[in-house]
């Protein structure tokens, strides 16, 4: 009887720190998504505003106990009814996906940050023509303690949030694109 209470136990355990990476990978996206949908349209310099929201999610990817962050892609919203990119979100290990309107962010473990690695997003129409949707998109590998349900697996979050457009007295004398 003890090993079967042993092998429910440990179980409980794995799918409960399973579960823990799963949130984690979700708030930081959450907390990455918050910043990009009030700032990311007001910011002229694109790769500097898509850095704080990499920090902004870095920040809450720190609490990880048994996974750790492989990277993260910030994208234009390409399909409204499923929040994902143009491309698709990319596979294992950052692989393939988003390919276009996104900035890519991969973990560097020396440093504790995410690193941008590729990717450009033109600049969206903040005065309220057009308006679009971000989305922040981030991936994590579990590591499993026993092993007994694999070795590792990895988890994604993503988040959506539509871009809060400018008021009209910011945007006197733009023309709409």
């Amino acid at each position: 009887m003890l090993p079967v209470m042993v092998l429910i136990l440990v179980g409980i355990l794995e799918f409960g720190l399973l579960f823990t990476s799963y949130s984690t990978t979700t708030s930081a996206s959450r907390s990455g998504a918050r910043i990009a949908a009030t700032r990311y349209a007001t910011e002229a310099d694109k790769l500097t505003e898509a850095a704080r929201i990499a920090a902004a999610a870095t920040a809450d990817l720190t609490v990880l106990n048994n996974a750790t962050p492989v990277g993260m892609v910030v994208y234009k919203v390409a399909d409204a009814s499923t929040g994902r990119p143009s491309g698709g979100f990319p596979g294992a290990n950052m692989s393939g996906g988003c390919s276009s309107n996104c900035i890519r962010f991969a973990w560097n473990a020396s440093t504790g940050q995410m690193t941008r690695t590729s990717g450009t997003w033109s600049n969206p129409d903040a005065c309220g023509v057009t308006v679009d949707s971000v989305g922040v998109w981030v991936q994590t590998r579990h590591d499993f303690i026993t092993g007994m349900v694999g070795s590792q697996r990895y988890v994604s979050g993503h988040t959506v949030m539509r871009l809060e457009p400018l008021p009209t007295d910011q945007c006197a004398g733009e023309s709409p694109a």
